[in-house]
């Protein structure tokens, strides 16, 4: 297939390279060209150039606005497939959906984070009339495609709610692990533990042991968990739900952001609750990394 990729961060990159390694015709375009270059595709200059002629777009972009502009202008025929991988929310899957124009619109929110996505072992949900003819494209990226039928908008739903588990988790995690560290226990103490028992799911002991040794190599970036704690709060406040824990998460992760860890894993969230003499330890200065 002629597929166009649209975003070459930490998840577009691997899923074009992935693309183009099962035999995919892959035309590359990202804001930083470089990002795009080395990964056995074309790099376009432009995403109207990129998505000319493709059979698949694909965009894998840090959010519903940054999709909006680098889709503006692009103007779709009724013999492609725009396969919207990025995570957006509700409203912006509304809004996306209706710039397809003639163009089938999927939307498929992936499950996975940068591992996953080298593998080629990502999880689709995916939703939308045009799915069944992305079935190569996902063949290439995914160990799991979720159909979720031809409503677009159900793809997106369940990103939400995976997200709403996902995020209490690694917030969880990082309290958790900040109470035991000002509690004078060692908080391997804690992960052994649970280890191996229904109350030790295995992200806990990957995110935790990331957060014990403040190793925060992005697998996923903060900033974009943020982001995806908003959307959770976000759709819940417009369900009528009164769930305070994913706004309260958002703030939380937001101050880690803010204290310059938004480009870091997930699990630096840790950072917003340990005390300042401690972060200041771990950098070995007053100033945050």
């Amino acid at each position: 297939m002629r597929i166009a990729v649209l975003g070459a961060g930490i998840m577009g990159a691997p899923m074009a390279r992935n693309l183009a390694s099962a035999g995919h015709e892959v035309t590359v375009w990202n804001r930083t060209r470089a990002k795009a270059e080395g990964l056995g595709a074309t790099v376009a200059d432009s995403p109207a150039e990129a998505a000319e002629g493709a059979e698949v777009v694909i965009t894998m972009l840090a959010d519903g606005d940054a999709v909006a502009s680098v889709m503006d202008g692009v103007t779709l025929t009724g013999e492609q497939v725009w396969w919207q991988a990025s995570t957006v929310g509700l409203e912006a899957t509304e809004r996306l959906a209706g710039m397809a124009g003639e163009a089938a619109f999927v939307d498929g929110p992936v499950l996975g984070t940068r591992q996953p996505a080298e593998q080629g072992e990502l999880t689709v949900l995916a939703a939308g009339a045009g799915r069944d003819r992305l079935a190569p494209a996902f063949d290439a990226v995914a160990a799991k495609v979720v159909d979720l039928g031809d409503e677009v908008g159900a793809g997106s739903r369940l990103k939400l709610v995976v997200n709403a588990w996902l995020i209490a988790l690694v917030e969880g995690l990082a309290e958790t692990i900040a109470l035991a560290e000002s509690l004078g226990i060692d908080p391997r103490r804690f992960i052994e533990t649970i280890d191996g028992g229904p109350m030790g799911p295995p992200y806990a002991k990957l995110k935790g042991t990331a957060m014990i040794e403040r190793s925060f190599e992005p697998s996923f970036p903060l900033k974009l968990a943020a982001k995806d704690a908003g959307l959770v709060a976000d759709a819940a406040r417009a369900a009528g739900l009164d769930l305070p824990l994913p706004a309260a998460i958002r703030d939380q992760m937001a101050k880690a952001v803010e204290a310059g860890h938004g480009d870091e894993d997930m699990a630096a969230t840790i950072e917003a609750s340990r005390p300042p003499s401690s972060q200041a330890r771990a950098s070995g200065d007053v100033t945050c990394a």
